[in-house]
């Protein structure tokens, strides 16, 4: 299983590459530094609030909205994968938020929010149906059925609401992505592995 984990990793690696590409072109320049800065953010982000939000919908409604499959941690609201996969989804935000920016909206963070909201659930789907054809399971599993257990549209406010944070977040952090992506890094780390 570990090498086909990693080979799965891998997979998911180019798909963000080659979608960053699509979305930004090759004319775009990278700011490496930044790119890390959005990785690290929400590898802690993203980690910590699986476990708040799973919590929350377990103490709301009495049931986990999702339990991870592969490698699951903290009862399986989160997993040790996640600290792989999520600062994958911020290297893409990274793309994503470059493109939203070039177009200059009037309302940009409310599109960022929406465009994170979207991207989530389109990514969560892809990433389940994928390694459910190459892992023979979904990395996570969501309980409600609505859209095949690959991901829910009942998890769609907490994306939203992610996104508006997130936006906010990437502002401040922008003054030293080194440190804030290092920050991220280190302290999904210890959530996950210590």
């Amino acid at each position: 299983m570990a090498t086909n984990l990693i080979l799965f990793f891998l997979y998911l690696v180019a798909v963000v590459y080659f979608l960053g590409l699509a979305l930004t072109g090759k004319s775009t320049p990278t700011n490496i530094k930044d790119a890390y800065m959005y990785a690290g953010t929400l590898a802690m982000i993203g980690i910590i609030s699986e476990v708040a939000i799973n919590s929350f919908y377990r103490t709301v409604f009495d049931s986990p909205l999702w339990l991870y499959q592969v490698a699951p941690i903290h009862g399986g609201d989160t997993s040790v994968f996640a600290f792989f996969q999520w600062p994958l989804f911020g290297y893409h935000l990274y793309f994503v938020r470059k493109k939203i920016q070039s177009y200059r909206f009037k309302y940009e963070a409310a599109v960022f929010a929406f465009a994170v909201s979207v991207d989530a659930l389109l990514l969560e789907t892809f990433a389940n149906i994928s390694s459910a054809i190459s892992l023979n399971t979904f990395i996570f599993y969501y309980l409600p059925g609505d859209l095949g257990h690959f991901t829910s549209l009942r998890v769609y406010p907490f994306y939203l609401l992610g996104g508006a944070i997130l936006n906010e977040t990437f502002k401040r952090f922008k003054t030293d992505p080194l440190f804030f992506g290092n920050l991220g890094f280190v302290i999904a780390f210890i959530f996950v592995f210590l």
